[in-house]
């Protein structure tokens, strides 16, 4: 059987078909590859902490932030991270609450009872920026745009918020031991710091500034189980005080120590153990809980 002599027409149709599905190929491959890449630096984690009983016996939580005694509780948060480089990287993160009951005694609501509620907190937008190396140690962070996502704050008319986090690890002889000092300056912008009188209602200060801070020390066992503890203090601003030196103790000292396993599970970073008390100790304000972290 003669097999007919392809035209030149044909030829060229065959050639570009060929080089049409051979780029093709290169494409996928390509996007194939950078999709592993996009996957290799991304990093989504999920934490959640449960607030339990006090040391004063079964009944109510203890929340320092609420300076309050409420039901049992849980946070969460999540965070999704993609890493540009070793130095730089970004992402947001997202935080949310719920209680184990209805109601809550507080100090700052003049011990009256309200109910506690289930709420998210705002989103924030971070940013990582490079290590600053010393001779001393390491100095990490992180600068974070927040939104104004919440119904608090929806409700107080905020604009946005800006927050600086940072760490400086020692360098220490044992890699088994990492000490260091945490700190945090949180600023929110409302349409308005003072609420004037209305309605029947008195005028109130909003708070704008947040400042934490405070040391932490941490001890590795072994590959398996760690020991972990800080101090945190804080002072804040308030209304008009905004922009000046005139600062006001905010939340009450507090210490805690915890106790952490590092299981060789897919995606669980750590199971934790802890326990956080006022340094003004008072049983019903010592607090024992647990947490739990997993990295995707």
């Amino acid at each position: 059987m003669k097999i007919k002599k392809l035209t030149g027409s044909s030829q060229f149709l065959i050639i570009l078909l060929a080089a049409l599905i051979l780029s093709l190929t290169i494409q996928v491959a390509q996007a194939q590859s950078m999709t592993k890449k996009v996957l290799e630096s991304t990093t989504l984690s999920y934490y959640t902490q449960f607030l339990g009983p006090t040391m004063s016996g079964p009944g109510p939580s203890y929340n320092v932030f609420q300076e309050a005694h409420t039901p049992y509780q849980n946070f969460h948060s999540v965070n999704l991270r993609f890493k540009l480089n070793d130095n730089w990287s970004f992402g947001g993160s997202l935080a949310a609450s719920n209680a184990y009951g209805e109601t809550i005694s507080s100090q700052q609501n003049g011990s009256r009872s309200k109910m506690m509620r289930d709420e998210f907190f705002n989103a924030r937008a971070f940013l990582t920026i490079p290590t600053w190396h010393t001779s001393i140690g390491k100095l990490f962070t992180t600068v974070s745009y927040e939104f104004p996502t919440s119904v608090v704050a929806r409700n107080d008319n905020m604009r946005y918020g800006l927050v600086l986090s940072q760490s400086f690890a020692f360098n220490l002889p044992s890699v088994k031991l990492s000490a260091g000092l945490l700190w945090q300056y949180y600023r929110a912008y409302y349409e308005e710091n003072v609420v004037p009188a209305q309605n029947g209602y008195a005028s109130y200060a909003r708070q704008t500034t947040i400042v934490t801070g405070g040391p932490y020390l941490a001890y590795r066992f072994n590959e398996s189980w760690g020991m972990n503890s800080s101090v945190s203090f804080d002072w804040d601003q308030r209304g008009k005080q905004t922009g000046t030196g005139s600062f006001n103790n905010n939340l009450p000292d507090r210490a805690r120590l915890g106790v952490s396993y590092y299981p060789n599970i897919k995606y669980v970073s750590n199971v934790g153990l802890f326990t956080q008390a006022l340094l003004k100790y008072t049983s019903d304000t010592h607090v024992v809980g647990a947490e739990l972290a997993l990295a995707f």
